[in-house]
């Protein structure tokens, strides 16, 4: 895909899979109006899908860009082949930034229905604050419009401030604050022989039937179907919790969910104590995925918030 520029501003697409031709899309360069005064608009920009570039090298931009992170990310082909298969995350419209000749930075792009999301994006440390993430993020935005895509979501660390005012200033919105926890929790033993293991994918239809429509793309049933052994699920008086391989410690909980008709009588916190007590010993944790509405959940068997959170955004397209 082609992209050059009107006199009025807008992007111009020429998209070799529409037999080359041009689609004006109504994506200003001024619409990140909070991005840094820097972006230089003469400046020679080139967005390779991934594939194009090479799993290798797209791996190696990217490693670079979370060299300094928040959290360590790691970046390498054999986790972006796996993000493919667990996140949706679609490599052929995933592109690397080439700015003047040199890779700048890398976006993973995931896809299911009308909605994408921008799974990650990552400058690297010398070209910051130039622009380069501004004219990645409206790149990225004038093509998921193209392909018929109705919205764009991301989750951003809340902490890394410049990010999100990129974000907010290229109309992404705020749904919610997503938490993290971790810690040995409670155990309740009582319960234990009661667990009934069951089939991951089971679990994703009852995620995807009860649980919050707008969950984080990582806790949607679409996601949890793609886990397989050594990941587990359990059931208990109708909750059902997926968890990382239990054998090796932090376990981490990956889905949780009551069926519609018992929630609200605290069964989801009576399930995790049931787990924790069935594998003793362990830490147990929660990504910065989980719905701050939803805390109490978690409070309840005996974890601790984290100083880790992100925003869940999304923007229409």
């Amino acid at each position: 895909m082609d992209v050059g520029r009107t006199r009025s501003g807008g992007l111009l697409v020429r998209d070799a899979l529409r037999g080359g031709e041009s689609i004006l899309l109504p994506v200003r360069l001024g619409s990140c109006s909070g991005a840094p005064n820097s972006f230089n608009r003469n400046m020679a920009y080139d967005f390779p899908s991934v594939i194009e570039y090479g799993l290798d090298r797209s791996a190696a931009v990217l490693a670079r860009g979370f060299s300094d992170y928040y959290v360590p990310i790691v970046s390498n082909p054999g986790v972006l082949v796996q993000m493919a298969r667990m996140d949706s995350v679609d490599l052929a419209v995933s592109r690397v930034l080439v700015r003047d000749g040199v890779a700048v930075g890398g976006a993973l792009i995931a896809r299911r229905g009308w909605t994408c999301r921008l799974a990650g994006m990552a400058i690297i440390p010398e070209a910051r604050r130039t622009g380069v993430g501004r004219a990645g993020v409206l790149q990225l935005l004038a093509e998921a419009k193209a392909r018929g895509e109705r919205s764009m979501v991301l989750e951003v660390i809340e902490q890394n401030e410049p990010a999100v005012k990129l974000y907010e200033a290229c109309g992404f919105k705020k749904v919610r604050r997503l938490l993290s926890f971790a810690g040995p929790g409670t155990t309740d033993a009582g319960v234990t022989t009661a667990l009934a293991e069951v089939d991951l994918r089971d679990m994703a239809e009852v995620v995807t039937h009860d649980s919050l429509p707008d969950l984080p793309w990582q806790l949607s049933g679409e996601t949890l179907a793609q886990l397989s052994p050594p990941s587990v699920a359990f059931r208990l008086n109708g909750s059902w919790v997926a968890l990382s391989n239990p054998a090796v410690s932090p376990v981490t909980i990956r889905g949780l969910i009551t069926e519609h008709a018992v929630q609200g009588q605290g069964r989801a916190a009576e399930l995790l104590r049931a787990v924790m007590a069935k594998f003793p010993g362990r830490e147990w944790r929660v990504s910065a995925l989980w719905p701050e509405e939803l805390a109490p959940v978690i409070a309840g068997a005996g974890l601790q918030p984290t100083p880790l959170s992100q925003w869940q955004m999304e923007r229409p397209l």
